[in-house]
């Protein structure tokens, strides 16, 4: 399922340019679309599975199945509105709304994890039993099938774009498949009358969700608030800076992550001989080297450095840098 879930991804992704806010998006959307409609498929499963043999805990897990379309058309939401570009109140555009997406998901999940504990606990004191039937089995694998297929999906097209907001959608697909286990050992319990099974499964689900959720509300939250790159991110923009021709040294590097659109500041040191002319072109040529590498917007500062003294020289006025 793993294989085929990411053969599906590399198709659809070919050779475009992932770095591209477009190109990100459109991956986003596709992966929306992908878990609506396994997830309308899931529901009229289980509806029309739940009236045949007039289970009413199958229909109950239809309507669940249904309110995951929600999360889904939330994940679409949040990639059509951080396509949005740049506007007065927003000038480097709406690409955080992604961020804010995974923030919500990871929270539902959460939710449904707080649910799962109190289902259990019900089902475990009123002795609740799931009636075993063909129909009902097969319904339940076929949900597994599908909800393995849409979080491989969903995790490996949020790994290419390094989106939260699908990981975290990914990971409400996994909670589901594993909620999904949990009834499929509960039914087989039933046949061997080992009831106790529903509520302990359900006990373990709802901890690994709750504990999904918080880890991808923390990682979402963290990014809203501006983290740092990765020290691998940085050594590499580093490097690709300090290889351009010209460049003595550089620092203050930050990255101003808004989801889709990347905005890169660094200073750079250079020979203080230089004409203004020189040094700017060599700004210029660190800037274009940052755009076409990163698909970002980049901004260099320009530094003195005093060649025989080995010490940057200090402006005068620190507030008016050499670049324009």
């Amino acid at each position: 399922m793993k294989k085929f879930a990411l053969s599906v991804v590399e198709k659809l992704i070919l050779e475009r340019d992932l770095r591209l806010p477009e190109e990100r998006s459109r991956l986003g959307i596709l992966e929306a679309w992908f878990s609506i409609i396994g997830n309308l498929t899931i529901t009229l499963i289980k509806f029309f599975c739940g009236i045949f043999i007039g289970s009413i805990s199958l229909l109950a897990d239809a309507v669940h199945s249904a309110s995951d379309v929600f999360s889904s058309g939330v994940v679409l939401i949040g990639f059509r509105a951080s396509k949005k570009g740049p506007d007065a109140n927003h000038p480097h555009g709406h690409g955080r709304i992604e961020y804010l997406t995974g923030l919500v998901i990871s929270l539902m999940l959460v939710g449904a994890g707080i649910s799962f504990i109190f289902t259990s606990y019900e089902r475990l004191t009123t002795g609740s039993v799931i009636q075993p039937h063909l129909l009902a089995i097969f319904s339940v694998l076929l949900t597994i099938v599908i909800k393995e297929f849409l979080f491989h999906f969903s995790y490996a097209a949020g790994e290419k774009i390094d989106s939260e907001a699908l990981m975290a959608d990914a990971m409400h697909h996994r909670s589901d498949s594993l909620t999904t286990i949990a009834v499929l050992i509960a039914i087989i319990g039933a046949y061997f009358n080992l009831e106790f099974l529903d509520a302990l499964f359900g006990f373990l689900v709802a901890g690994f969700v709750i504990f999904s959720g918080a880890q991808i509300a923390y990682k979402s939250i963290n990014r809203l608030l501006g983290a740092a790159p990765c020290e691998e991110t940085r050594a590499n923009l580093l490097d690709s800076i300090l290889n351009t021709h010209g460049v003595i040294n550089a620092h203050d590097l930050e990255v101003h992550d808004y989801g889709a659109q990347k905005s890169i500041t660094v200073h750079i040191e250079v020979n203080g001989d230089l004409s203004v002319n020189e040094a700017h072109d060599i700004a210029d040529r660190v800037e274009n080297n940052l755009r076409e590498q990163n698909k970002c917007h980049a901004v260099v500062h320009l530094d003195p450095y005093e060649k025989n003294s080995g010490k940057k020289t200090k402006n005068k006025d620190n507030n008016k840098p050499l670049s324009k």
